[in-house]
Order: C-alpha cells, then structure tokens, then sequence
C-alpha cells in the first residue's frame, strides 16, 4: 500500500479530468479526496504596514516555493537573510 498525491494549477473548469493521467497511474485507488483551493498572494509587501503574509500553498508538493516564501518574509521582517 502507497500514498500519492497529484497536483496541478488548475486550467479548466474540470480539474479532476486535469490529473486523471496520473490517477490513472495509481490504480487501484482505494480512497481519493479531491479538492481546490483558491492561489492567494499578499496585497503589499508589509513594510508600510508592518504586517507580513505568507502566499498560498501552490500545486507544487515538494514545498520549494513555500520555503522561498518563508525565506522572503524573513529577508522583508528583519532585514537579513535567513541562514540554515
């Protein structure tokens, strides 16, 4: 038994058509849970207002763009670069 996720930026009006190559990869499906959210991004960058948001997960599952995010709110809060 595995666990998979698939994902994807959603291009028509029928996202579960999108990905059903790769569903189709992973049968047998013993259970599948569908859904989409909507991609938000912050309106300003927060220095003015001292108040930072973070993107939206995107379609990507390996988390890269999140960790550019978190890198990024750092850089814009303290003014340094985060080192690892």
């Amino acid at each position: 038994m595995s666990i998979a996720t698939v994902s994807t930026a959603v291009e028509t009006r029928n996202p579960e058509t999108e990905v059903q190559p790769a569903l189709e990869l992973l049968e047998p499906i013993m259970q599948k849970f569908v859904s989409v959210s909507n991609l938000l991004v912050p309106n300003d960058d927060g220095k003015q207002s001292q108040i930072f948001v973070s993107r939206s997960y995107d379609a990507l599952n390996h988390f890269e763009t999140e960790y550019e995010d978190i890198r990024d709110m750092y850089r814009r809060i303290t003014g340094t670069e985060l080192c690892l």
